[in-house]
């Protein structure tokens, strides 16, 4: 507790020093460094991870710092270089932090969200405890392919840290989150009220796009999704080159900056070729007439120049996921349907155009994405026509308060490419619900608020930027003044009428943890018996797959999958590989049978057995028994005294084999 305390308030020091070291040298506003300070420390850890060596990334970021102090210091120039910190937006971010770090140390929150036990919180544990980009840990982790740009950020906040801390996580990821509304409030000067004002908007911005109902719990600030930092990253790099366009050091921010963005999640990609776009729209489109030739070849060789670092991380990490796992990140679909990414934007293309004849998949699905900008709500107005309609209207005033030039045309250009960026967008996921979702899932546009709603809040985040930029200059500036003020106090109205929550990150009740701390007590009576090569299949009768991903993420092994459907190895059986298994007689799973468990599996014991020989699993743990468990299953492997029902204690059972026989075996310490 107390080190990873202090290892957040180590990381904030360093960000601040290489903050006002930067900030110093470009003679610019130190809180537009510190989110590109962050994702550079990602991106510095991810190639040295690549080399095997991410420890060494570690201690050279932080040395590095230390070594900076001790330079700046046999200067006497260290006071002069803290002095930059003294702005308005690097106050908020640093303030926001800390406040961040204060209450979760206070409140301990834990994960509960299902996709962190699946990738995002596990791929974090991970790659802190084992020392290694997450594809090359031993552990539970299926989606060793994701991308681990936010992975990297935990380990950068936790590196003195002994273990991992899942509350200290969720500070990592809030701490980023404000240093991109802190880029953005930049763009205000060094007025006070203005920033806070901004600040306020651009940390409301979740709730908007992803408050709950009313009386229900938040978890925005409390999750390591990589949503979320998705599109502030991808809207504060736009905003970062608003504010530096005309510094030297612009190039190399955004070069990082990018490089961060490929790295969050798979879809970081498209979303930084979207800022590279809209970045050399606005630097080719909102210059003078005169010498625009000349201009066109240098925006063109500065796109080029970004787009080389993305489709580098791009192309490494997907190497580096071949090497460790076999797995092909090139390839969508599965099974017979399975077919490379360029095939499928090829076929998809062919499709849209007309020039081949559509499945009846792609025009079910085709018909849904073009009505979802209304029909799927995105944001608290609702769908996201209304979404790009409120940033429109932030745009306007930045238009009227700019009476003329660069100023007045920049919000033109950003409104023009931003949706057309946005279209073609939608259009890419028209190709992925087609091509890389089974049926049901694509007819429901599974997760579409995920998928789409970072681009807009990304969006809406570069409108507030130049809504920033135009309320400290010129004529009208007071009228964009005005503007954000009202942005805000919607957002506070919307909220407080439309999702304001029970509880969130500040209150969010422990109750919601008593399955997992279940879980953690009970994997932790068995985990010194364990080795990260044990692979160890669960029987958790009933369970819904909740419990299965507790135990992935708490057990120091290896958590066996399972099979579906019903039979295993013999002519006619129908199965398929699962999760968590719900083990029922056949003969009461007969046809107008009601169910015996949801998401059961049909299995006798000699299915259970072939099922064993083939997939070689080293331990048993039963979590959950019932009569099947303990009067048919358990004495076919040699186990006659298992209870017919949940015990204190977990049972650890170690599978032996020989020839076509399998035995159970109660692991000394682990029997209940």
């Amino acid at each position: 507790m107390v080190m990873v305390t202090i290892s957040g308030f180590l990381t904030l020091a360093a960000i601040g020093l290489y903050s006002a070291f930067l900030a110093r040298l470009c003679r610019a506003d130190a809180a537009l460094f510190a989110l590109p300070v962050i994702g550079g420390g990602a991106v510095w850890l991810c190639l040295w991870g690549f080399l095997g060596l991410l420890p060494v990334g570690g201690w050279l970021f932080y040395l590095g710092a230390a070594a900076l102090v001790a330079v700046l210091l046999a200067r006497r120039q260290l006071a002069e270089t803290l002095e930059t910190l003294f702005t308005p937006a690097f106050g908020v971010f640093l303030a926001a932090s800390v406040f961040f770090l204060v209450v979760f140390a206070i409140t301990r929150p834990e994960f509960a969200q299902n996709d962190e036990f699946t990738l995002w919180g596990s791929a974090a544990k991970l790659t802190k405890l084992q020392n290694v980009l997450h594809p090359a840990a031993h552990g539970n982790l299926l989606a060793k392919a994701s991308n681990p740009g936010m992975m990297l950020v935990v380990y950068l906040f936790q590196f003195f840290s002994a273990g991992f801390s899942e509350w200290s996580a969720y500070f990592a990821y809030d701490a980023m989150l404000a240093a991109a509304v802190a880029a953005m409030a930049a763009l205000a000067g060094k007025r006070w009220s203005g920033t806070l004002v901004l600040a306020g908007c651009g940390f409301l911005l979740p709730y908007f796009f992803s408050a709950p109902s009313v009386g229900e719990l938040s978890t925005v600030y409390l999750s390591v999704l990589g949503d979320l930092p998705l599109g502030f990253v991808f809207g504060a790099t736009v905003c970062l080159y608003f504010a530096l366009k005309e510094k030297k050091c612009c190039l190399p921010v955004l070069l990082v900056q990018v490089s961060f963005l490929t790295l969050i999640k798979d879809m970081g990609l498209a979303y930084a070729l979207i800022a590279v776009g809209l970045i050399c729209a606005d630097a080719l489109l909102t210059g003078p007439l005169a010498g625009f030739g000349r201009r066109l070849a240098k925006v063109v060789g500065g796109g080029v120049l970004l787009a080389v670092p993305v489709a580098g991380f791009y192309l490494g990490w997907t190497r580096y996921v071949a090497a460790m796992t076999g797995a092909d990140k090139t390839t969508v679909g599965s099974g017979d349907a399975a077919m490379s990414q360029g095939a499928a934007i090829l076929s998809g293309v062919r499709q849209l155009l007309r020039l081949e004849e559509p499945t009846e998949k792609f025009t079910q699905v085709s018909a849904l994405m073009l009505k979802s900008p209304v029909s799927v709500p995105v944001c608290l107005l609702g769908g996201g026509a209304l979404a790009l309609a409120a940033i429109f209207l932030v745009l306007a005033v930045v238009f009227l308060a700019r009476k003329e030039g660069e100023e007045r045309r920049r919000p033109v250009v950003l409104a023009v490419f931003g949706t057309l960026a946005l279209v073609a967008f939608l259009v890419f996921h028209l190709f992925l619900y087609v091509f890389n979702f089974k049926d049901p899932e694509a007819l429901q546009l599974k997760d579409y608020i995920r998928y789409i709603g970072p681009y807009y809040l990304g969006f809406f985040l570069m409108a507030l930027g130049l809504l920033a930029r135009a309320g400290f200059g010129g004529a009208w500036a007071k009228l964009a003044r005005m503007a954000a003020v009202g942005v805000l106090a919607v957002f506070c109205v919307l909220i407080g009428w439309r999702g304001v929550p029970a509880a969130g990150f500040w209150n969010y009740p422990h109750v919601v943890y008593a399955v997992r701390d279940d879980v953690k007590e009970r994997a932790g009576q068995v985990n010194d018996l364990l080795d990260w090569d044990d692979t160890v299949l669960l029987i958790s009768q009933g369970d819904d797959a909740t419990r299965w991903n507790y135990f992935g993420y708490d057990l120091n092994a290896t958590l066996a999958r399972g099979f579906g459907g019903f039979g295993y190895g013999h002519e006619g059986d129908w199965s398929w590989d699962t999760t968590h298994m719900n083990l029922v007689d056949p003969a009461r799973a007969q046809e107008g049978m009601p169910e015996v468990y949801p998401y059961q599996t049909v299995c006798t014991a000699d299915d259970l057995r072939l099922f064993l020989l083939d997939k070689r699993y080293t331990h048993i743990l039963i979590d959950e028994s019932d009569d099947y468990i303990a009067g048919t299953i358990g004495p076919a492997f040699g186990i006659d005294d298992l209870p017919d029902r949940r015990t204190d204690s977990v049972i650890l059972l170690r599978v032996e084999y020989e020839g076509d026989t399998v035995r159970w075996v109660r692991e000394e310490g682990g029997a209940a």
